[in-house]
Formats: C-alpha cells, structure tokens, sequence
C-alpha cells in the first residue's frame, strides 16, 4: 500500500470506528477531499455541485444510479497524447519497418488504429499482454518514465469521484479497444467491459500447428460457416484484420455510446474536436447534463525543450487542438456553454508530482514526508516506490493505540 492509499486507508478507518461510534472524528477525515489535485475554483465548484444534485433524493434534478452514466475520452484527457500518440509508440515498437512510412506527430487515432490491423492475427488476450508488458517496461522518450505512469493524476481523481456516487464511467475513445483494455482498470479503476474504443472484427476458429489458425467462411448475407467441432480441437476467439464500423470518433462515438450502453450520458468529458458529437449528445436538454472539455493550456504536461520536432513538424506545447483538427472545440464550447477544464488553472498537478502535502498529511503529522514523485506515485498500480507492510502487527497496534488515543 502506497503512502498516498494509507492517507486514504487511514481517513476511511478513523470514519468507520467514528461512525460506529467508537471514537470522535478528527477533522481530517470529516474534510477529506476526493479531488485534492484540482485548485479551488468554478470548474471543481461545478464538478462538485453537479454530482450533490443529481445524487441528491430530494433535488428536481435527482438522477437514479441506473442513469448515472459518463462517458470520457481517453488520448489526451485521461493521460497524455502529445508529442506521440502512446497506442502508435506500441505498433511502431511491434511493427517495426513495417509500421506506416508517416511521422507519430501527424498520425490521428484512425491512422494508428489501421495500422494496428497489420498485426499477426492473435487472440484478445495475446494482443493485451503485449500492450501491457510495453506500457510496463518502455519509457515515454521525453518524459523518461513508464508509458503506464503517464495518466492525469486530477483525471483518475475525478473517475474514482464519479464511482463513488454511482455514476457508471465509460471510456470512449478513437483508440482501439483492446489496447485501452490493457491498462485501463488498473489505471483508472475502470473495468474492460466499459470501454468503448475503434474495434476489429473477432472470429471464434479452430486453433492448428505453428500459431496459426482455421476461421470461417463469412457469407454474403452475414451468415458463415463454421467448422466441425470435434471434441480434440481447441477454439479461441481471434481478432482479425478488419475494422467493425464506424470508426469510434466524432459521430462514430455516438454510434457506439448507443451501441454499447444503449442509453444517453448525463456527463461527457472529452478534448479535441473528435469529442464534439459526444459532447453534443449529452447536451440533449431532457436533463442536468454536465459537459466538459480539456484545455491542454500548461507546459507542465511538456518534457523541456519544446517545441520539440518530429518528422518535420514542430511540436509546440501548451497546444490547444491535435492534427486535423478543422474546427476549434474550446470556440464550440464556450459558444455553447460548456466548462473548459484549464490544465494551467485547474490542476494542482498533472502527473502527481506537485501536490501541495499539506492538503494530504498535515493533519496526520506527518506533513514533512515525500508524498508524491514525477510520476505520480500514489496511483497504486503505476507505481515503484517503497509498500508499506500492513501485515506486521506493530503497525495494527499503533492504530490501535492511536484510536484509543483518541478516544481519551
């Protein structure tokens, strides 16, 4: 357990004897906030008003869990995308000379996704655990660190506040699903069967020598044939190289928020103008509905040396849309009334580095430990930095003499 998740741990234990009326609450777990890395101001005022209403039983704008649903992007709103898109870094390593002779600061998600298609027909599974054990072990190169680790520590923040009243999040995004699968619930807590993303088709086939595999025929009437099942065979599921369509971007989203959840968002949370139909489709007028873009305005996202070039294109940073962005969503957004999360004004930190300790310690005493790293070291499962042995029974003693401390 991660210093940070035992400030929290510690916050829900003391409430726990508090509410069972053991002990009197110390301040700190009575003003606990679950969105410590955003700065006090409108967009965290209304992030926060607008979760109290719709779980609020006795406001107008009462929403039921079952209708709690969000949908968020992924590339460059849950963690970085630029100077490289991270999905294209992973097909460029798998693919080598064979990856797409056009530079990562020009390719969009459906440039990535296609070339993703020329990748050795192999099980979901397979494709995960490659794309999990990249992310693991390769370093972004100019940020230094893990590619895993590069999440938005305010981000994973406002997801894990989301879930803890009920809302249903979803991840939608122009990136291919598989890949976004294979990190995503250790990311960001959320689980596989919430992901939205571009997809390729599967097949159910009959496994033969060598890795290879004996798929049906598909018929013109959408009908196939299968093989004979014989009691001897195996069958896995593999993803072929074929795109399911539309493409899972602009109005494509909206086709698969419909496809995949069957019902309309009350939250949408996006960053470029790929997200503007999402956003367009919560913002229905049937109900509170929150819309949100991210404003990519601060150059602590940004290795140093910017403008960085590759390919020939120079790579600014703060940037404000991606490539082949025609249309400026932030002009849509404020025409429309929509918040604009500013990463420069918003955010106490970007990646975890820069959260004020006092916000998370210094009610505990311990104020002057070293909370966080660069990388954001109280995301449990990104992290390397020291456990803290909770299996040893002079840490439960000194719990329990703090309690009894306390209660004195």
């Amino acid at each position: 357990m991660k210093k940070r998740t035992f400030l929290v741990f510690f916050s829900i234990l003391l409430s726990v004897f508090c509410l069972g009326g053991f002990v009197a609450c110390p301040p700190a777990a009575a003003n606990y906030d679950p969105l410590v890395s955003w700065n006090e101001g409108t967009t965290k005022e209304t992030i926060v008003n607008f979760v109290e209403e719709v779980t609020n039983p006795n406001s107008c704008n009462y929403v039921p869990p079952s209708g709690r649903i969000v949908t968020i992007d992924n590339d460059g709103t849950l963690w970085t995308e630029k100077p490289i898109v991270i999905q294209g870094e992973f097909l460029k390593y798998r693919l080598g000379n064979a990856f797409p002779d056009v530079t990562l600061a020009s390719l969009t998600e459906k440039d990535i996704v296609l070339a993703d298609l020329q990748l050795p027909e192999m099980t979901p599974e397979e494709y995960k655990d490659e794309a999990r054990k990249f992310l693991d072990k390769k370093n972004h190169p100019y940020l230094g660190v893990p590619y895993i680790q590069l999440t938005f520590q305010p981000m994973v923040e406002l997801v894990n506040y989301l879930q803890s009243n009920d809302f249903k999040v979803y991840i939608c995004s122009g990136g291919g699903t598989d890949f976004i699968r294979s990190f995503a619930e250790d990311a960001y807590g959320i689980p596989p069967e919430n992901i939205i993303g571009s997809t390729t088709q599967t097949q159910y086939c009959c496994t033969e020598d060598h890795g290879t595999y004996s798929c049906p025929e598909y018929e013109d009437d959408g009908t196939y044939s299968c093989p004979e099942y014989e009691n001897d065979e195996t069958y896995v599921l593999v993803k072929k190289r074929e795109l399911v369509k539309p493409f899972n971007d602009g109005p494509g989203k909206v086709v698969g928020i419909d496809r995949y959840i069957g019902k309309k968002p009350i939250m949408a949370v996006g960053n470029s103008s790929g997200d503007l139909a999402m956003l367009d489709y919560t913002d229905d007028d049937q109900g509170p509905a929150l819309m949100m873009l991210l404003h990519h305005d601060d150059t602590r996202e940004c290795p140093d040396g910017y403008p960085v070039t590759i390919g020939g294109h120079d790579i600014y940073c703060p940037y404000d849309t991606r490539p082949g962005d025609d249309t400026n969503p932030f002009d849509v957004a404020n025409e429309r009334g929509w918040t604009v999360i500013s990463m420069e004004e918003d955010f106490v930190t970007v990646y975890g580095e820069e959260i004020d300790q006092a916000q998370t310690g210094s009610e505990l005493d311990i104020s002057n430990e070293d909370f966080v790293t660069v990388s954001g070291e109280e995301i449990d499962q990104a992290q390397t930095g020291s456990e803290l042995d909770i299996s040893n029974q002079d840490f439960w003693d000194r719990i329990i003499q703090e309690v009894t401390r306390i209660r004195k």
